[in-house]
């Protein structure tokens, strides 16, 4: 089963992190719904940038929320947070499209102080 958990395991290993998500996105949304907390509940590992858990905890975080979970503790732990004041902005953003993700990016991931676009998790 692939899990969030596994996605850090993978990425430390050396695997891209990106298609670890998608994977596991995808894998997450053909999962039975009594089987999708499984898949959640273990902390990642620490990761080597710095926004990758904090990433994983938003991603965590949206999908319970997405699918009437409860979100695992460990998602507010101060490790699933961006450290420091910076702010993070997914495709190095600058200018109007800045503006754009801070509006759009969605409160689980404001929380944590990344911006992203509102159809992050989205899968084609």
């Amino acid at each position: 089963m692939d899990t969030i958990f596994n996605i850090s395991v993978n990425t430390n290993a050396g695997a891209d992190f990106y298609l670890q998500l998608g994977d596991f996105l995808d894998s997450f949304c053909r999962t039975p719904d009594g089987e999708k907390i499984k898949m959640l509940a273990d902390m990642p590992d620490d990761m080597s940038k710095s926004e990758y858990l904090p990433f994983l905890a938003s991603t965590t975080h949206k999908l319970a929320d997405d699918y009437g979970l409860q979100p695992p503790e460990w998602v507010f732990d101060e490790r699933c947070y961006l450290p420091g004041a910076r702010p993070h902005f997914a495709c190095n953003a600058s200018g109007n499209l800045r503006l754009w993700f801070m509006y759009k990016s969605p409160p689980e991931f404001k929380h944590r102080n990344l911006f992203v676009d509102e159809n992050v998790l989205a899968r084609v």
